[in-house]
């Protein structure tokens, strides 16, 4: 808090970063078949509930500071953070199939549309695609179903957000309003989902996987990270860590543990992951946190901070380096050189695309780069 002024203050909370990375690492290796993580599609519903937190946490800072929310600068920045960075993937899968296997391209079209307008989940559910058995050749961009659910969100949370602080002002009543709303989303998965089936439906579905997202909204709305500080007792300190270490052990077990065809994953796991995430981050946004302090350490938050964009590579690295007719396991040196491409390629896109489009700073570094090229020919001429 900024006591000058009495203004709340935006806070870098880097134990969120780790978390992060915990999270990317899991769909990675469950993206990779590795048996510790057979449950690492978990790592979405983390994301999910991570996106809820931050997003709201983010619209209240600035309607405390300023009395309103400006929606359109809010779905500009969200815009400018995702966007590009995706179409810099998408047009690097096109030209690649386009000179490999140009029919493959001309059957993804759809997928490249809907995922460019962040439809992609629901053109995957009205055309029976599942996300678990593959027929064919595994689209190289079938991991963007997630972010069409986030990118949905964003576009409806500040407007339903002002709605509701204006109808339930008192911030305990928003929250279980909230979570009414993420309980019925949640019911919508146990219910639709049928055991013994593809799951597919209840996992593309927004409607099944929207109270991941709204767990993470009410938690904001209850524990806003700018209300936080480190004046607590050693006792709250210690059960603080406590509760954040055993939560955190109960998501690193499931995500060794579950299967993607558990039938309680369906009918309570998610919802149980959810609230679990919640109770860490909760545990990682406060100051106090020695936790939030270990998963601060540097090789997490490189990785937590570039999740983005490994997230939007590594998936298709793995399908277009890996046999369309896959026999048998990959080798170790194998599956590194993907790890080795995706970290590669997210960092490039990190560097390149997403920061500088982020901060508004492309035309600064393209004249750098101009005027460093340019004088290093000069020097080295002279």
């Amino acid at each position: 808090m900024n006591r000058e002024h009495n203004q709340p203050l935006k806070r870098y909370m880097p134990g969120l970063d780790g978390l992060r990375a915990i999270s990317v690492l899991a769909v990675i290796g469950y993206h990779l078949d590795w048996e510790s993580m057979q449950g690492g599609l978990l790592g979405v519903e983390m994301f999910f509930v991570l996106s809820g937190y931050l997003i709201t946490d983010q619209i209240i800072l600035e309607y405390k500071t300023n009395n309103t929310v400006s929606i359109w600068n809010f779905w500009i920045r969200r815009i400018r953070r995702l966007l590009p960075a995706m179409i810099c993937m998408l047009l690097v899968v096109a030209s690649w199939l386009s000179m490999t296997d140009f029919s493959r391209l001309r059957a993804l079209q759809g997928d490249f549309l809907s995922s460019l307008f962040y439809m992609n989940n629901w053109y995957l559910i009205f055309h029976d695609v599942s996300y678990f058995e593959s027929f064919g050749p595994a689209s190289p961009i079938g991991h963007l179903w997630s972010l069409s659910i986030e990118e949905q969100f964003y576009l409806v949370w500040p407007i339903l957000f002002l709605i509701g602080i204006k109808l339930v002002p008192r911030r305990g009543k928003l929250m279980l309003l909230i979570l009414l709303l993420a309980s019925l989303s949640a019911s919508a998965m146990a219910l639709m989902y049928e055991p013994g089936t593809d799951p597919s439906r209840v996992y593309y579905g927004t409607d099944t996987r929207a109270f991941a997202i709204l767990i993470g909204a009410a938690l904001a709305i209850v524990w806003p990270s700018w209300k936080l500080n480190d004046r607590i007792s050693p006792t709250a300190r210690t059960l603080l860590d406590v509760k954040g270490v055993l939560g955190l052990i109960v998501l690193l077990v499931m995500i060794n543990a579950v299967n993607e065809y558990d039938d309680w994953l369906y009918q309570v796991g998610f919802l149980i992951v959810s609230f679990v995430t919640a109770g860490v981050i909760a545990v990682l946004a406060h100051p106090a946190s020695r936790l939030g302090k270990i998963l601060a350490c540097r090789p997490l938050t490189w990785i937590g901070k570039r999740s983005y964009s490994l997230y939007i590579w590594h998936y298709p690295v793995i399908v277009l380096s890996s046999p369309t007719v896959n026999t048998e396991k990959p080798g170790f040196t194998h599956i590194l050189l993907q790890l080795i491409m995706s970290v590669a390629l997210a960092a490039l896109s990190y560097k390149y695309v997403e920061e500088p489009i982020r901060r508004g700073n492309v035309r600064n570094l393209v004249r750098k780069r101009y005027t460093d090229k340019t004088f290093g020919r000069l020097g080295r001429l002279l």
